[in-house]
């Protein structure tokens, strides 16, 4: 049985051990990393979500509802591909799934059906290919 999405978010500390210590130790590793490149970092379960990292730029560039909106719609696409795949069952879990735009590159990284995390990246940063593979 799955928890439901009101459960989610609460729950989510499990998966993550703990849970935002846990999220902010890899925010600031992929920081370090990242050259600048790291853009946000939501943290999210069923119908609540929190934005764990924010640079300042990206901040500055939107108002508070066009970010919300923004957030809104990057949950929404981790929702849309849960961590288990009823009609995939045989490939195993979710792991990650990446959309390449042209100016940003969005990972999503399902926890549980309801739970996940999305990394929001420059693309023009030569190092994303290392940072994901180094780290998720």
């Amino acid at each position: 049985m799955t928890d439901s999405p009101a459960d989610e978010l609460d729950d989510i500390d499990e998966d993550i051990d703990d849970g935002s210590d846990e999220v902010g130790e890899v925010v600031e590793q992929v920081r370090e990393a990242d050259e600048g490149a790291l853009r946000l970092v939501v943290r999210y379960g069923g119908d609540d979500h929190e934005v764990v990292y924010l640079r300042d730029d990206i901040a500055a560039q939107f108002s508070p509802d066009e970010r919300d909106a923004r957030v809104e719609t990057l949950v929404m696409k981790g929702l849309g591909d849960p961590a288990e795949e009823g009609a995939l069952y045989d490939f195993g879990r979710l792991d990650a799934t990446v959309r390449w735009y042209d100016a940003v590159v969005v990972a999503h990284f399902p926890l549980r059906e309801w739970s996940g995390l999305v990394f929001t990246f420059d693309r023009e940063a030569d190092s994303l290919d290392d940072i994901v593979a180094e780290y998720f």
